[in-house]
């Protein structure tokens, strides 16, 4: 994704930039007084933890809050439009840098892998500008991104696996049946059908686990591999709600992509 900066798919993750920002401004009061993530708790929470932590986790309210989410918004448009590749663009990159950091410091809780992923790409894309921006400083930033991915991915995979409730088939459908992330439709049809969700448990354990062998399958089975993720992500987005993990994580496939090029020579 940083060296192939001029592509569209590229830009994947500076869309869930402006996702995140519109959904963190819809919450802004939470920040003020008497919110979730007011002041007043965050320094509760953070009393034990180092000066800067508490600092960023108690500095501004839902206005400040609110005038980073719209910064960032901005600034993930302007790389859309743009890519990483142009002053411009470059620019833009490293301003959602500094607002991301900004509104992460100062939530604390509540935060996702997803979120985390898209800061580590930030934080990344900031290291490959501080060495200079060259090819090569792109392409180790790739190979960095790709290996996060992929350790994401088999974790995951084999967390699940090492779950007596995935192993047997009953995941899916408690998943299903929650109040946060349920459709009781979904969850009633497999309770109704457990071997059905026996499937769909293996399924996803399989595919994350095996996910690493994008580098050195055959290019069709590697397209297969990203191609699932992209459905598995966008399922979870509409049925689950999930949309930041679709951004994050399908916006770091073309550093995969680059990656197992370079490993194919």
């Amino acid at each position: 994704m940083f060296e192939y900066p001029d592509l569209l798919v590229c830009r994947l993750l500076f869309a869930g930039l402006v996702v995140e920002a519109f959904e963190t401004f819809r919450i802004r009061a939470a920040f003020d007084y008497g919110g979730m993530f007011s002041r007043v708790n965050l320094a509760l929470l953070t009393s034990a933890m180092p000066a800067h932590m508490r600092f960023g986790a108690t500095f501004g309210g839902a206005t400040l809050v609110s005038i980073a989410v719209m910064v960032q918004a901005l600034a993930a448009l302007v790389v859309i439009v743009e890519g990483t590749h142009t002053p411009a663009g470059i620019s833009a990159a490293l301003v959602c840098l500094a607002a991301n950091a900004y509104l992460r410091a100062r939530r604390q809780i509540g935060g996702s892998g997803a979120e985390q992923l898209t800061f580590i790409v930030l934080v990344t894309f900031g290291l490959v500008m501080l060495a200079g921006g060259t090819r090569a400083a792109r392409r180790l930033g790739d190979i960095f991104i790709t290996a996060e991915v992929l350790l994401a991915y088999f974790a995951s995979g084999i967390s699940k696996a090492a779950s007596a409730v995935w192993r047997n088939g009953r995941a899916m459908t408690g998943i299903l049946s929650t109040e946060g992330y349920g459709v009781p439709l979904l969850g009633r049809v497999l309770s109704e059908h457990p071997a059905l969700d026996r499937l769909l448990c293996w399924s996803v354990i399989l595919w994350e686990s095996a996910f690493p062998l994008v580098l050195i399958l055959p290019r069709p089975l590697m397209i297969a591999i990203m191609a699932t993720g992209v459905l598995f992500h966008g399922t979870c987005a509409i049925i689950m709600g999930l949309n930041r993990f679709l951004w994050a994580f399908c916006g770091c496939y073309p550093a995969v992509w680059a990656t197992a090029m370079l490993v194919r020579g």
